[in-house]
């Protein structure tokens, strides 16, 4: 998403010290005013168990939501507004460079129309029909209602406290939060190379033809490959139990910022690219493509965390420790990232040496299918 209007070459002072009002006032009284009113519109409605309905405090509270809501857009819109486009000289501009802009604004607007505005009109057609009908309560269309508005209620709340959390954290957590989530996003990819090698899947053909073997066995070590994007996520990402022993220099510029936050989707990309052609490779008995569809991925994503590797290398800064050992925590985590390059060239050099040494042999004249 883009600032909403035209863009500046440099803030002056003033300027700036004004968009840092701007998201202080989306920090400390907007978000938390929504925050704190999905809660009782909630109870207004008699969706909880322990709550009766009172649309006259639901009506009271919506006129406060939708005045919120207006408030709230313009003010991240007037905050993201003008800011200079040049990502490589803004690391100065701290809360207000243009990564952070654009991810505010992405993450607020989805709040406020993909979440709060389905729930103030489901909040407003379920007090409507409760009022026409008595026994509405009583109707599976009541039913389906409420469980959407508990759904939508809590989705909203849990975004808005993120949004929240954003505002005050760092650069880093927000790539953070990306590569957490973008991690997830490979478990459909594993279930499907998983069945893709399974035996009750490729022992139904006695006589399979060595090109599906060649992919069985390509889709064998493209898992490990999987695993470990996954592990790298999960290294950069908070699902680690023990607090992280670096953090990201502050200084950072919007471009090199955007590059480590568009990483982890390119990687997603790639990886459905490459599953997808060993899927229709084995159900066409042929090398879709040829052996591209399948190297060209491969050497995309190596090159991505080749390149993401070289930015953590370069900016990332060790916290203090209070390690017994007394190991400095910078040679800890270079460590780790070490081990771990060398697990996933080993991994890369396995899926290549097979696909093009082996897979000349697999690609001579077919056996039936």
């Amino acid at each position: 998403m883009g600032h909403a209007g035209p863009t500046k070459e440099f803030l002056t002072e003033d300027e700036l010290k004004t968009k840092n009002a701007l998201l202080d006032k989306l920090q400390y009284k907007l978000l938390p005013s929504i925050q704190d009113q999905i809660g009782p519109l909630v109870a207004s409605l008699g969706l909880r168990s322990n709550s009766s309905q009172n649309f006259e405090l639901t009506c009271s509270l919506l006129s406060t939501l939708d005045d919120t809501w207006w408030q709230t857009m313009l003010c991240i819109e007037s905050a993201a507004i003008d800011i200079p486009l040049t990502g490589t000289h803004d690391h100065h501009l701290r809360r207000c460079k243009n990564f952070r802009c654009n991810q505010m604004l992405h993450k607020i607007t989805e709040v406020l129309s993909i979440h709060l505005f389905p729930l103030v009109m489901g909040s407003i057609l379920f007090m409507r029909a409760s009022k026409v009908s008595t026994n509405y309560s009583e109707t599976t269309e009541c039913q389906v209602q409420q469980t959407d508005l508990l759904r939508e209620s809590a989705t909203c709340s849990v975004l808005t406290r993120k949004t929240i959390e954003w505002l005050q954290g760092s650069d880093f957590s927000i790539i953070q939060d990306q590569w957490q989530d973008k991690q997830y996003s490979l478990d459909p990819l594993l279930t499907s190379l998983t069945r893709l090698t399974h035996p009750a899947l490729t022992g139904r053909r006695k006589n399979m033809s060595a090109l599906r073997k060649h992919v069985v066995k390509l889709a064998k070590l493209a898992i490990p490959l999987i695993k470990l994007a996954r592990t790298f996520s999960n290294k950069l990402s908070k699902t680690t139990t023990t607090k992280l022993p670096f953090t990201l220099n502050t200084e950072l510029n919007s471009e090199t910022l955007t590059t480590l936050h568009e990483h982890t989707e390119s990687i997603e990309r790639c990886f459905y690219r490459l599953v997808r052609a060993l899927v229709g490779s084995f159900e066409a008995n042929v090398l879709v493509n040829g052996q591209t569809s399948l190297g060209n991925p491969v050497h995309c994503i190596s090159q991505i965390l080749e390149s993401t590797l070289v930015i953590l290398a370069l900016h990332l800064i060790p916290l203090p420790t209070t390690n017994i050992n007394h190991q400095s925590p910078g040679n800890d985590y270079k460590a780790w990232f070490t081990a771990w390059h060398v697990s996933w060239h080993r991994a890369i050099n396995n899926f290549l040496t097979t696909l093009h040494f082996e897979g000349q042999q697999a690609q001579q004249p077919l056996a039936p299918a």
